[in-house]
């Protein structure tokens, strides 16, 4: 598996649509649990650049060719997010994407401000910083793109693997820049090793945890892994994981899937309860106000202005 930047840069571009039969995403039904996958999906794909804002006050931005790739990489997540939303509308779920992006940062809260801050002190206290960020994202796109796959073989739906045969395409590519990358990083070494391996013994948590609860992380896991096959492809990605320096052994995606057996085991209805009361479409994340977070003027916020005792006039 190799990767070259310079190659990257002049590839890189919106996924490919060209030729999706969109008029019959309609035609193939979608189970409950499909539409839940899809829209946590669809959330976190529209979440990149919020990611990319922490990663912009590390130390990692100071190299040219991890700010480069950053550049083409949020690009190419933001379309994965749109095409994602897109198949969604078409499939009959309503909801405005600008909306739904920016309420599901809002219910970030001061979470947000928190993890930049803690983010940003952590990198420059931390001189292989970029080693764990560099492993953190090879197991998320390498999760990201066995997630998509599992859903593909759950889902049955032409179009819906049409679309994301496409997107694991641009994945694997981010997969292998940052396998590539935190490889070389930690070749060598020691105390870039051990760090990592400290680091995601204790800080690492699946794809979308913190945008997304403790519960819908486990109803994803559990849906697309919880069989024979899935675990199968998790233990594969722990595997590649280990292969990186000092990883050797390492068990994250397996334990992740474990610990939310446990969870079920403990209460038979948790996760499941979100799929099956279809709270991925009946509650929205927590609202607020699009113009009290961005300051951008909608109608809402004219006419709220328009009725309040300041915008009578005399």
């Amino acid at each position: 598996m190799s990767f070259s930047i310079e190659r990257y840069k002049e590839e890189s571009k919106k996924v490919d649509v060209t030729g999706i039969a969109w008029d019959d995403v309609g035609k193939h039904t979608l189970s409950k649990g499909d539409l839940f996958c899809l829209h946590y999906m669809m959330d976190i794909e529209n979440h990149v650049p919020l990611y990319l804002s922490h990663l912009l006050v590390t130390r990692a931005c100071m190299d040219p060719i991890l700010t480069a790739f950053l550049a083409c990489w949020n690009y190419e997540e933001l379309w994965h997010g749109e095409n994602l939303g897109r198949l969604l509308n078409l499939y009959g779920i309503e909801f405005d994407t600008q909306e739904r992006i920016a309420n599901v940062r809002a219910n970030l809260g001061f979470q947000n401000s928190v993890s930049i801050f803690s983010t940003m002190a952590g990198s420059w206290l931390l001189k292989d910083f970029s080693a764990v960020y560099l492993t953190i994202g090879a197991i998320n796109e390498l999760t990201t793109l066995t997630a998509y796959g599992a859903l593909i073989r759950k889902a049955g739906h032409p179009v819906l693997k049409d679309l994301l045969g496409r997107i694991i395409k641009d994945e694997r590519r981010h997969y292998a820049f940052y396998y590539n990358s935190a490889r070389e990083w930690l070749s060598g070494n020691d105390r870039a090793q051990k760090v990592d391996r400290w680091m995601l013994d204790r800080v690492w948590v699946p794809v979308g945890q913190g945008v997304k609860k403790q519960e819908e992380v486990d109803a994803l896991a559990l849906y697309l892994f919880d069989d024979e096959q899935g675990e199968e492809e998790l233990l594969e990605i722990d595997a590649k994981v280990g292969k990186l320096p000092g990883l050797a052994g390492i068990k994250l995606m397996s334990k992740a899937l474990y610990s939310a057996r446990e969870r079920v085991r403990k209460n038979p209805r948790w996760a499941h309860r979100l799929i099956e009361n279809e709270e991925w479409a009946i509650k929205p994340p927590r609202r607020s106000p699009v113009g009290e977070l961005t300051t951008r003027r909608t109608p809402a916020t004219e006419e709220a202005d328009s009725l309040s005792p300041s915008g009578r006039g005399a």
